[in-house]
This record gives C-alpha cells, sequence and structure tokens, in this order.
C-alpha cells in the first residue's frame, strides 16, 4: 500500500507547474504557447523574467528531493526511494489537469543528479583528477559550440561512465544513471525539435562511413590486452598490408583507380585520388606503434588519431573559427580534449600514467597541427608514442 502512496503522491508533487500557474497569475497566459512552448525555468525567464524563472527552477529542482524525502519516511530504504523521484519526473512532463503536456522534466533530475554528484563527492567516490577532466570537457565544448544540447550529448555519457565505474555499479550509480540518461534524451529530442543540423559543408566534407568505423579500432587495443604481441603483430601487419596493395595497385591503375573512386565514393576522400588514404596511413602506424613500443605506449599512441582526429574534425568543420596554419583552433582543441578523454579512461583500466597520456596528448596534437607533409594519422601515433616512451624511461 505503501508503494501506491508514494507513486500517487510522486506523481501529483511532480504534476505541479509553477511556470504555468505563475502565467496565468502574472500574465493571464499559457507559457506552453509562447517562445519554445515549454513549461520549464527557461521559458518562464524568457516569458516572465528572472523571479518567476527562480521560483520556477527552486521548485522544479527540490520536488525529486521532496518525493524521495517521503518515499524515505514512510519506510522505502536508499537509495531505493530515488526510485520514486522518478515519478516527480513523469509527472512534471505528463500534468492531468493540462492534457499531459507539460515541461520536460529535466530540472527536477537535474536536481537528482546534483543531490547523488553530492553524496559521490562527500564519500570521495570521485577522485579529483576526473572533475578536472570532466569539467575540461564541459568548458571547452561549451567554448567551441556555445549550444546547450551539445554540451549535455557530449559530457552527460562521460558523467554516466564515471559515476558507474567509480561507484562501482552500485545502486547508487545505477539509479543516478537513470537520471542522466532522462537528461541525455531531453538533448537529443532537442535537438530534433529545434531541427538543429550539422552545416551543409561538414556534412559533404566528412567520410560518414568512415567517422563511425573510427571508434571501432580500439579493437586492435582489445585485441592486444587479450592475446600477444605477435598475434597483433600479424594482425595489424595483414590488414595494413591489405590497405597498402590497394592503395597501390588503385595509383598505379588509372581505370581500377577511377572504379574504386566512383563506386567507394562513401568511403575514399577526393583528395585521396592520387594519394595513399587516411586508412592506410592510420594502419600502418599502428603497426609501427605496435613494432616500436611497449604495448601500454603503442596502444595509447593510437589512442590519439582515433578519438582526437575524429572530433577534431567534427568541430573544426563545424565550429571552426580561429586559423591556425591548416587547422582551426577549435579543432585543435576539441583534439586534445578528446584524446585526453580517452586516454584517461584508457588510464582506468590499464594503469598507465596518466601524467604521461597528457605529455603524448600535446604531442600528438602539435603533430596534427604540424605544416609537414606527412598524414598526421601517421605523425600523430608515432611521435606521441616517441615523446611517451621517453617519458617512460626517464
Amino acid at each position: 500500500m505503501k508503494y501506491v502512496i508514494i507513486f500517487i503522491l510522486g506523481y501529483l508533487i511532480g504534476a505541479i507547474s509553477p511556470s504555468y500557474f505563475l502565467g496565468k497569475i502574472l500574465k493571464g497566459i499559457d507559457i506552453r504557447e509562447h517562445r519554445d512552448h515549454n513549461a520549464g525555468t527557461l521559458n518562464t525567464l524568457h516569458v516572465l523574467g528572472l523571479f518567476p524563472a527562480i521560483i520556477t527552477a527552486f521548485f522544479d529542482l527540490t520536488k525529486g528531493l521532496i518525493v524521495a524525502l517521503l518515499a524515505y519516511y514512510i519506510g522505502i530504504p536508499y537509495p531505493y526511494n530515488f526510485l520514486f523521484a522518478y515519478i516527480a519526473v513523469l509527472g512534471h512532463i505528463f500534468p492531468f489537469y493540462l492534457k499531459f503536456r507539460g515541461g520536460q522534466g529535466a530540472a527536477t533530475a537535474i536536481g537528482v543528479i546534483l543531490y547523488f554528484l553530492a553524496v559521490f563527492m562527500k564519500r570521495e567516490i570521485f577522485p579529483l583528477d576526473a572533475l578536472i577532466v570532466l569539467t575540461i570537457l564541459i568548458l571547452v565544448v561549451f567554448y567551441i559550440t556555445k549550444n546547450g544540447e551539445i554540451i549535455g550529448i557530449s559530457t552527460i555519457p562521460v558523467l554516466t561512465f564515471f559515476s558507474v565505474y567509480f561507484a562501482q555499479g552500485s545502486p547508487e550509480s545505477l539509479i543516478f544513471s537513470l537520471f542522466t540518461l532522462h537528461i541525455l534524451g531531453v538533448n537529443f529530442y532537442n535537438v530534433k525539435r529545434k531541427g538543429l543540423r550539422l552545416k551543409e559543408e561538414t556534412i559533404e566534407r566528412i567520410k560518414w562511413s568512415r567517422f563511425f568505423a573510427r571508434p571501432f579500432a580500439i579493437l586492435l587495443i582489445i585485441i592486444y590486452f587479450l592475446t600477444s604481441r605477435k598475434t597483433i603483430l600479424l594482425l595489424s601487419g595483414s590488414v595494413a598490408l591489405f590497405f597498402l596493395v590497394l592503395d597501390l595497385v588503385r595509383l598505379s591503375r588509372r581505370g581500377i583507380n577511377e572504379m574504386i573512386m566512383k563506386s567507394l565514393h562513401f568511403v575514399f576522400k577526393t583528395k585521396e585520388e592520387h594519394t595513399f588514404s587516411s586508412m592506410t596511413h592510420f594502419m600502418v602506424a599502428a603497426f609501427l606503434s605496435f613494432v616500436l613500443f611497449p604495448r601500454e605506449i603503442a596502444c595509447a599512441s593510437i589512442l590519439f588519431p582515433i578519438f582526437g582526429d575524429m572530433f577534431a574534425k567534427l568541430f573544426g568543420m563545424e565550429f571552426g573559427r580561429l586559423k591556425i596554419l591548416e587547422k582551426t583552433f577549435e579543432g585543435t582543441l576539441a583534439y586534445v580534449t578528446f584524446s585526453l578523454l580517452a586516454g584517461y579512461i584508457y588510464h582506468l583500466f590499464v594503469g598507465f600514467p596518466f601524467y604521461i597520456i597528457i605529455a603524448g596528448t600535446m604531442a600528438a596534437a602539435l603533430a596534427e597541427i604540424a605544416p609537414w607533409k606527412m598524414d598526421d594519422n601517421l605523425s600523430g601515433a608515432l611521435i606521441s608514442g616517441t615523446v611517451m616512451y621517453l617519458f617512460f624511461i626517464l
């Protein structure tokens, strides 16, 4: 019976929409019919002003916590009482008296997220270096994009992973993830609702088949740690040889080259018509890294071309404003940030010193913007590997 009671109370508390009532009282309007048509804090700020927005924000942020507290007092133990806080989120989204058309529940979910973050920090579950990496990610994505949805989509998966990893999959971390994933879903929904899309130039210049396939290159790292040096050399060498032979054949035979470039236009870039593809450069770089460096360094060195280059292209093409040689400052900043993030996660799983990862990231970023003719997939991996090796032996 207590579960039914708290379910009903949670829904009713969540369904209270201060922005709607303030709109009716102050201006005689339905706030859902104005600006972005959402009964939330930001729309309240835009339509009604600062003070009504503060009232709305305070109530929306705390009503999930109020429901969790009520659930605790009627006998539902911590942290499971916070499952009923999500009922308040649903009540906020689907208030019965507004024909089930309320807000997005973001503020209510954020209130619970902030509570759990305070608990995690008090118990020192989140190490300082993880918080620094997450803060850098948030600040950099904010600087580059100035877009709340993109910030959320970029950072919330990382926050969710950190909570589950550092809290070792505890019930708290899993319940926390329920609310972070809700915010992630809201961000994706808002991207669609607002009609946000990439610039046509970005869409045309990026080879999306390669973009989405690139993260799968971490299988090389996983295979290396699960097998042996001999196995990874045989595998990476065979794949590198395949791409090398493919390029040599198409570059030496004009007819074959034209046929491949036409039939595989979604794979090969136009600029690769008369030169080796970056896929070949990457696989050769991976093979050479496995040959030249110890396992931990070799695997770290190929993380930077995988994730750094991937996000440098996307953010640089879409948001690049300040030119640095043939690159953009925003793209380079994305390269450093996402390389650091990938390197930090690698550090968590492998135990490789993070300060060496930082040195390798900076070396790879400098190699990426250098004006030489060498492909940055090749130079980034080999130069960063060399720098990390020097730090490792000193």
